[in-house]
């Protein structure tokens, strides 16, 4: 007796990278200008040039792609963050260290400023489908960086009194600051983060206020 083999076959997604890349290029920037409530569905496939339905077979919803977006942003971040936030043996390679954090986390804006919008939409949250992922990226360079200090305080490189978390939270408040008024700064002082000079005179003080004095 003959099989009908067509009955059994499994069917599979045919991924097409490209679409992803595209949707998820779009998405980012429909997020940072509008929000995740804000954007809808049709924005991001026009402003991905493909039909609607991609977003439901490649993400299963805005949320899921919205989830993706988090996730393809903050992994990056999360590894250079474990590559540079390492035990020292020396003042000048803390100093060195934490600049190189605070370059990488400030590429977030002046690199990719959709990515670096939504980021700072999301640590105001307190909701969000993104939440998971978010402390899988954000939220454990938040504690590399508590460890860092933690180690700094053993070799005398930070104040011993201050509390780490303390110090962690404050260090990632005057960044999140810097980029939030950045475009004022712009406006009225022509004096911006876009500029390398003025990139490295932030991080150069953001890292001297946490040294002992």
């Amino acid at each position: 007796m003959r099989v009908k083999t067509s009955q059994n076959k499994t069917h599979r997604k045919t991924v097409r990278p490209d679409v992803k890349k595209q949707l998820l290029k779009a998405a980012k920037k429909q997020f940072a200008l509008k929000g995740l409530s804000g954007t809808s569905i049709r924005d991001i496939a026009n402003e991905a040039h493909v039909n609607s339905s991609m977003i439901s077979y490649y993400f299963e919803s805005k949320e899921g792609l919205y989830v993706e977006c988090l996730r393809e942003i903050g992994k990056n971040h999360l590894k250079f963050a474990k590559e540079v936030l390492i035990d020292v043996s020396s003042l000048e390679e803390f100093k060195v260290r934490l600049q190189m954090l605070i370059n990488n986390l400030f590429s977030l804006y002046t690199e990719d400023r959709d990515a670096g919008l939504i980021i700072v939409r999301e640590y105001d949250k307190i909701h969000s489908p993104a939440e998971k992922v978010f402390k899988q990226t954000f939220l454990k360079i938040f504690e590399l960086l508590i460890h860092y200090f933690e180690m700094a305080q053993k070799k005398n490189f930070v104040n011993n009194k201050k509390d780490p978390f303390i110090l962690g939270s404050l260090f990632f408040g005057c960044l999140s600051s810097q980029m939030r008024m950045d475009h004022i700064k712009e406006k009225a002082y022509q004096r911006t983060l876009k500029q390398a000079e003025e990139r490295e005179k932030v991080a150069q003080h953001l890292v001297e206020l946490f040294l002992v004095s």
